[in-house]
């Protein structure tokens, strides 16, 4: 088990150690390419999270390597990255827990400690898999969003509470913005339905009071507060 958990030498890089780390950066990368693939069959995924889960353990040990123990290296590398501006935004937050074991692969590698840092990967994704089979990711899964227009003269104080009271078990609202200039105003609700099959009718009954205005459920993990 020791030998196992025994760092390779890298202090001297040859092209056979080469070879070996990002060989083995990118069958981790890979392995945690097809569990978030597993664990994202029912909702889907996007290929661009693919392609980046399994180049960025590579990647990542690559770097790694480069630096090594030498100070400047890491400092002009990290300058370098500096340079890069990532936008692109997580629509999923537990999607970063796959960023942050991609770069613990390629860390792990790219230092030497393969047989530690497979295991220590395998590990984290089995108990991925099964919080996944057990479905303790969708508990709580039916808080939705509620957004309501409403003309800029309607007095909005309680006048919905009728409604969410009789379809709603909790209900919050969370902000009040303006739109069209003032013309309009948008309440943003947190809701948890008593029943899913009643949507239909929650809204129709919304909808006579906001003056057929627009109203919008989703879900509160497909939008950004």
């Amino acid at each position: 088990m020791n030998h196992i958990l025994k760092s390779i030498d890298i202090t001297v890089i040859t092209l056979g150690r080469a070879l070996t780390v990002m060989g083995c950066a990118l069958a981790l990368s890979v392995a945690i390419m097809l569990v978030y693939m597993f664990t994202h069959r029912r909702t889907g995924f996007r290929p661009a999270m693919l392609f980046t889960m399994m180049l960025l353990g590579p990647a990542v040990a690559i770097i790694v390597i480069c630096i090594g123990s030498n100070i400047a290296r890491a400092i002009s590398i990290g300058g370098g990255l500096a340079l890069i501006r990532f936008r692109n935004t997580v629509e999923d937050p537990r999607d970063i827990i796959y960023y942050y074991i991609s770069i613990a692969a390629g860390i792990a590698c790219g230092v030497g400690f393969i047989g530690f840092g497979a295991i220590a990967v395998g590990i984290l994704l089995l108990f991925i898999v099964l919080l996944n089979l057990i479905g303790i990711d969708r508990f709580g899964g039916t808080g939705k969003r509620l957004r309501i227009l409403i003309p800029e003269s309607l007095d909005y104080d309680g006048v919905f509470d009728p409604v969410l009271k009789t379809y709603c078990r909790y209900y919050h609202l969370n902000r009040i913005k303006t739109q069209d200039y003032g013309t309009l105003l948008e309440l943003d609700y947190r809701i948890v339905m008593k029943n899913k099959k009643q949507e239909k009718v929650f809204i129709d009954e919304l909808r006579m009071r906001n003056g057929n205005l627009n109203i919008s459920l989703v879900q509160n993990t497909m939008e950004t507060l």
